[in-house]
């Protein structure tokens, strides 16, 4: 079914929808297309009584999957992201977001594993002596996710940890990237 409208938005609300939606003005069209159609989609579940949620956090959960799916380009956003749409903390947004893994864990199941294998490839490889790879501003379900997976490839490989003193910067083993690279298909970042 096809569906089209126009909404009119003042020139400083689509600069703010632009800042909160984090695209450049020129792309915002398209990316609320995207938000649209999740909202569209949470909607027609309701009213077909798939999905009659009475807890505020269920609709919020859900609405977090829809937009994963639809909005996010299969990806798991940031919890600033999520912060940024959802106006919450980044604390309750983390939770949001692992809850909305957990409970819609199967429809998620593509999502969670192209946001992994993002993050191992465009690890970098500082060189030198470093035994690890860094990833800079994993979503840390994401990093949740890969620890869970090496939990299952194998429990005696390093943990992936944050680096001491930094934002948002993870160390991932050099052991450790290879065995998760080859769980998850991913092109591996070449060591010297």
């Amino acid at each position: 079914m096809q569906i089209t409208f126009n909404i009119e938005l003042s020139d400083s609300d689509q600069a703010a929808l632009a800042t909160a939606l984090g695209c450049p003005p020129n792309e915002l069209q398209q990316e609320l297309f995207r938000h649209a159609l999740a909202a569209l989609h949470e909607h027609v579940e309701c009213y077909l009584g798939r999905r009659a949620s009475t807890r505020g956090n269920d609709i919020l959960e859900y609405r977090l999957a829809l937009l994963i799916g639809h909005a996010f380009k299969n990806k798991i956003p940031s919890d600033a992201t999520v912060s940024r749409l959802f106006q919450t903390t980044l604390t309750a947004s983390r939770t949001l977001i692992r809850n909305a893994l957990a409970k819609y864990r199967i429809q998620l199941v593509d999502a969670s594993a192209a946001s992994a294998k993002a993050v191992l490839e465009t690890a970098t490889w500082p060189g030198g002596n470093g035994d690890d790879y860094l990833a800079n501003n994993p979503a840390a379900n994401v990093v949740d996710l890969l620890n869970q997976r090496l939990l299952v490839e194998d429990p005696t490989m390093k943990r992936i940890g944050r680096v001491p003193e930094s934002g948002g910067v993870y160390a991932i083993n050099k052991y450790s990237y290879d065995k998760l690279c080859g769980a998850f298909n991913a092109a591996k970042v070449a060591r010297p």
